[in-house]
C-alpha cells in the first residue's frame, strides 16, 4: 500500500465525477468522439497492438489496468487480444454498461468501483500495464496519480495515456476558435437532447457567479458537476511540464507525441495548417532495478 492523502479539493473533484457520471453515462458513451470515431478507435487500437507487441510475450501473460476505463473502450480492445485486465472507475453506471458489453461479447468482466488515486494507494496488486484513457484531465493532481501509478507498475512495466487536451495558453487564437465552434456543433449534431439542460447548468453558473477559470471556488452542485469533472479541459495540461514530473518520479519515456487531435475531420485539417497540437500522449516506462 502507497501512503495517499488526497486534498479536498482533489476529493470535490473525483465526487464531481461520480454525481456528473450517474446522469451522463449513456449519453457518453453512446456519442463521445474517442469511444465511438471509427478513425480514432482504429489509431487507438493500433497503439495497443505495438504496446502488446512491445512485452514480446503472450497477451495473456500481461495484466492490465484500465484505470477510470468507463465503459471499457480501452479494455474490451485488451480482452480481446488476450490480455488480463482489471477496470477501475469511479461510476457505478459506467461500469454497468461495461458489465452489459463484457457479457454480450463473451468476456469475463473484473471491474472495481473506486476512485483512481484510492485503488492504487490501497491495492496489492502489481500490473504490466496501466492506461489513462480520455483520464487524466479529470483529475486534479494528476503527477500524484501516476506517481502512484508507478508504484503499481511491474519492473519494465508501461504506462500509456491517450486522448488529453495540450494547454490551451499555448494554442493559436484561431486554433482556440475553431475547437469551441466545433464543441458547439458537436453538442448540436450529437447531444442534442442534452442541449436544454446544458444550457440551463451554464445559466445557473453564470448567474451564481461561478467560472470554468476559478473551479477551486467552485462549490459542487448540479449546475457545476460538468465543470469540475472535466477539471483541465478548459486550460488543457502542460504536458512538457508533466513529461519533466514523471521523469523525476522514475518513468523512462518510450514516446511523447503531440498532434492535432479534433471531433471533426475538417477542423483536424484546419488546426494542422497553424501547426498546434492540441493533443498528446504518452508511452513511459517503469525501468527495471540498477545491478547493485
Amino acid at each position: 500500500m502507497t501512503h495517499w492523502e488526497p486534498s479536498s479539493e482533489y476529493q470535490k473533484v473525483a465526487e464531481a465525477n461520480r454525481q456528473f457520471y450517474a446522469g451522463a453515462a449513456s449519453l457518453y458513451d453512446a456519442s463521445e468522439t474517442c469511444v465511438t470515431d471509427r478513425r480514432v478507435q482504429k489509431r487507438l487500437e493500433a497503439d495497443l497492438d505495438q504496446i502488446i507487441t512491445m512485452f514480446g510475450r503472450k497477451p495473456e501473460t500481461i495484466r492490465a489496468l484500465d484505470a477510470c476505463g468507463g465503459a471499457g473502450n480501452v479494455s474490451l480492445k485488451l480482452l480481446d487480444r488476450g490480455l488480463d485486465v482489471t477496470l477501475a472507475d469511479i461510476s457505478p453506471e459506467l461500469l454497468e454498461i461495461y458489465r452489459r458489453k463484457c457479457a454480450d461479447s463473451g468476456f469475463a468482466a473484473r471491474n472495481v468501483c473506486a476512485e483512481i488515486g484510492s485503488f492504487l494507494s490501497q491495492t496489492n496488486q502489481m500490473f504490466d500495464l496501466i492506461v489513462f484513457s480520455s483520464a487524466l484531465h479529470h483529475l486534479e493532481n494528476i503527477e500524484r496519480v501516476l506517481t502512484l501509478a508507478f508504484h503499481r507498475l511491474q519492473p519494465e512495466g508501461l504506462l500509456y495515456t491517450v486522448f488529453d487536451p495540450t494547454s490551451r495558453s499555448q494554442l493559436q487564437a484561431t486554433t482556440r476558435l475553431l475547437l469551441r465552434l466545433e464543441y458547439l456543433t458537436f453538442k448540436l449534431l450529437f447531444q442534442t437532447r442534452d442541449l436544454p439542460a446544458a444550457s440551463l447548468r451554464r445559466l445557473s453558473r453564470l448567474f451564481s457567479g461561478v467560472s470554468a477559470s476559478r473551479k477551486s471556488d467552485a462549490v459542487l452542485s448540479h449546475a457545476t458537476a460538468g465543470m469540475l469533472a472535466e477539471f483541465h479541459v478548459e486550460n488543457g495540461i502542460d504536458d512538457l511540464a508533466l513529461e519533466a514530473e514523471l521523469g523525476a518520479v522514475g518513468f523512462e519515456v518510450v514516446w511523447h507525441q503531440r498532434y492535432a487531435d479534433c471531433r471533426f475531420d475538417l477542423t483536424r485539417r484546419l488546426i494542422e495548417r497553424t501547426g498546434d497540437s492540441t493533443a498528446f500522449k504518452l508511452l513511459l516506462r517503469k525501468p527495471a532495478p540498477k545491478p547493485i
